[in-house]
C-alpha cells in the first residue's frame, strides 16, 4: 500500500511551484553499491553516508506509480525551461525502517539553496522511496541545478539536472513500463499448466508445474518426470493433453522441455536482457491451500553456483511442491527462470520428506527456495526429430525408477549401529550424513505389510548420477498383515568415495523406501 505523507507549496524565484510526495515500496532489496547512472538515463548519484544508501535515483517529466513503484516515463537529465512545465525528481533508499524526518535541498546553477522541504513519514519496509516536483516557467533560472536529499539530517544523495534555453542535446530513451500485478498475474495463469507423473498403470504417483514457453513447448521440472511412464498436462482451462515426448532436458540443472500439442494457448516471453541480479524484484506463481493458482512478490536474494547442479537463484518466497516448474517472472511478466532447481536430483522421491544437508557447507538441513534461471534451459525447434520418449530416458538410466509398495514399510532409517535392548533390535543414532572414520552403518526397516509377500529383499546403492555402487546380500523375507518384522543390512563404508548417495530397498522387483545420505572424508 502507498502511502503520500505531504503534499507543500512553495514560491521561489524563477519557480512556479515544489510538490513533495513519499512513497513505500512493498518489497525488500539487496544491493551493495548504488549503482552509477549517466546524466541520459537520470543523473548520478552521490556517494551516501553508512545509513541511507540510494539504491536509484532518476529525473523526468512525467512519471507512474505501478506495482507500489513510481516509473519516471521519460527518464533524462535535461531539461528546456520553455518547453517542459516540470522536473519531477525521484530517489529509492535502502536503509532502517521506522520514523524518518526526509528533507530535499533544490539548488540553483549558482549553487545557492533556493528552498529546503521536509516531510515526516514511517516506513515499515525497505527500500523506500520518495519524489519530488518542481515545476518550470520560462524565467527559471539556466544552468545545472541539484536536489539535495537528507535523512534525518544524513546525507542521502544528490542528484543534478540541466535546466537549459535551447533544444535538448541528449535524447530522450523509450522506457518500457511494467504491467500491475493483476495484468501479470492473468496472463502468466493462462499459460501456466499442471503436470501429473503416471505410473505404468496410468495412475497419477506425483504432480508439479509448468508453462508454455513457445509454441506446443512446456518448461517443467525435471523432478515430475524422473520415473514417468506418461504424462498428462492439464492446461488452465481444464483441458488435459497426454504426452510421452520430450524435446531436452537436464536432470542436474532440473528442467525439461516437453512437447504438447496444444496450438492456440497462450505462451510467455523468455526475459532477453540479463537476469537474477540480487536484488531484482520479480513475481512468482504459487499454489492456493484451495488448489489454485495465486501470485507472490518476491526478491532474488541470492545467486550460487554449485557444481554439478550448475547455477541457481535464491528466492525469497516459499511454495508448495507442486509449483515447482512454475515460472519466475519480472516486473515485466518475462520469464527469468523456473520454480523448484532441486541441488540434488531425485530427492523428491526419498522416503522421508525432511531437508537433506545443502551440497556443500553446513549439515543444518535446508529447504531454500530456489529458481532455475531461463537461460539455462534449451529449447529446440519443433523438429520431431530431436525429440526422446520417456521410454528410452528410462533405458539409458536417465531415470530413478518411482517407489512401489511403500506401505509395506513402517519405518526405515541409515543409522550409526543397532540397538537390541528391547529384544527386537531399533536403529541406534539414525542421521544421513556420516563419515569414513565411522567404518560401518547399517540400514534398517521396519516393515508395516499391507498385503503378504515372500521373497527376496536387497538394498541398493547408486550415486547421483544413478550408477549403481553396490548391492547388499539378499534376504530371504516372508512378511504378513499381522506381523512387524525388521531388516537390517550392514554396509561397508570403505565401499563409497566421498559424496552423495541413494539407497533403495527392493522387495523382489519393486523398490519400496529411498533414502539419500552423505559420506565426508
Amino acid at each position: 500500500m502507498n502511502a503520500f505523507s505531504s503534499r507543500l507549496v512553495f514560491n521561489v524565484v524563477g519557480v512556479s511551484l515544489l510538490i513533495v510526495s513519499v512513497l513505500v515500496v512493498p518489497f525488500t532489496a539487496h544491493c551493495q553499491t548504488p549503482p552509477t547512472q549517466n546524466l541520459a538515463g537520470g543523473g548520478v548519484a552521490a556517494p551516501t553516508g553508512p545509513t541511507f544508501r540510494v539504491v536509484r535515483s532518476s529525473s523526468g517529466t512525467k512519471g507512474v506509480e505501478r506495482g507500489g513503484r513510481f516509473i519516471i516515463e521519460d527518464p533524462r537529465a535535461q531539461f528546456n525551461a520553455g518547453q517542459d512545465r516540470k522536473v519531477i525528481v525521484y530517489f529509492e533508499w535502502e536503509g532502517p525502517v521506522g520514523p524518518h524526518k526526509f528533507e530535499a535541498l533544490w539548488r540553483n546553477p549558482s549553487g545557492k539553496v533556493v528552498v529546503v522541504t521536509d516531510f515526516e513519514f514511517d516506513p515499515h519496509k525497505s527500500p523506500y522511496s520518495g519524489y519530488w516536483t518542481m515545476l518550470l516557467d520560462e524565467n527559471a533560472p539556466i544552468g545545472f541545478w541539484a536536489v539535495d536529499a537528507r535523512i534525518d539530517g544524513e546525507s542521502a544523495g544528490t542528484y543534478p539536472f540541466e535546466v537549459i534555453a535551447g533544444p535538448l542535446t541528449t535524447p530522450v530513451p523509450h522506457v518500457r513500463i511494467p504491467p500491475n500485478a493483476g495484468e501479470i498475474y492473468h496472463q502468466t495463469e493462462a499459460a501456466t499448466v499442471f503436470v501429473e507423473k503416471l505410473d505404468a498403470s496410468g495412475k497419477s504417483i506425483d504432480r508439479a508445474s509448468g508453462f508454455f514457453i513457445g509454441s506446443d513447448r512446456v518448461i517443467t521440472t525435471f523432478g515430475v518426470i524422473d520415473g514417468a511412464s506418461g504424462l498428462r498436462v492439464m492446461l488452465a482451462g481444464g483441458k488435459q493433453i497426454a504426452t510421452n515426448l520430450v524435446v531436452s532436458w537436464n536432470r542436474w540443472q532440473d528442467w525439461a522441455v516437453l512437447a504438447v500439442d496444444a496450438p492456440g494457448v497462450p505462451v510467455l516471453k523468455s526475459a532477453s536482457d540479463k537476469v537474477g541480479e540480487v536484488g531484482d524484484h520479480c513475481y512468482s506463481l504459487g499454489i492456493s491451500p484451495a488448489g489454485t493458482r495465486i501470485i507472490s512478490q518476491t526478491t532474488v536474494v541470492g545467486d550460487s553456483n554449485q557444481p554439478p547442479a550448475g547455477h541457481r537463484l535464491s528466492l525469497s518466497v516459499a511454495f508448495d511442491r507442486v509449483a515447482a516448474g512454475g515460472p519466475v517472472l519480472n516486473e515485466f511478466g518475462d520469464v527469468i527462470g523456473l520454480l523448484g532447481g532441486s541441488l540434488l536430483p531425485g530427492t523428491n522421491s526419498a522416503s522421508s520428506k525432511g531437508g537433506f544437508p545443502p551440497l556443500a557447507g553446513s549439515t543444518v538441513a535446508m529447504t531454500p527456495a530456489f529458481a532455475v534461471p531461463i537461460g539455462l534451459v534449451k529449447i529446440p525447434s519443433s523438429n520431431t526429430d530431436s525429440m526422446t520418449s520417456l521410454a528410452s530416458l528410462a533405458a539409458t538410466g536417465q531415470f530413478i525408477p518411482p517407489l512401489q509398495g511403500q506401505d509395506q514399510v513402517g519405518f526405515g532409517s541409515l543409522a550409526l549401529g543397532l540397538d537390541k535392548k528391547n529384544g527386537t533390535g531399533w536403529p541406534r543414532d539414525p542421521k544421513d550424513e556420516f563419515s569414513h572414520s565411522d567404518g560401518q552403518i547399517i540400514l534398517f526397516i521396519s516393515w508395516n505389510p499391507k498385503t503378504k509377500f515372500k521373497g527376496i529383499a536387497v538394498a541398493r546403492f547408486y550415486n547421483l548420477d544413478n550408477h549403481e555402487v553396490t548391492e547388499s546380500r539378499p534376504v530371504n523375507i516372508n512378511i504378513r498383515p499381522d506381523s512387524l518384522p525388521i531388516t537390517y543390512w550392514p554396509v561397508q563404508l570403505a565401499d563409497f568415495p566421498p559424496g552423495v548417495y541413494r539407497a533403495d530397498v527392493y522387495l523382489g522387483e519393486s523398490p519400496v523406501w529411498r533414502e539419500f545420505f552423505r559420506i565426508l572424508p
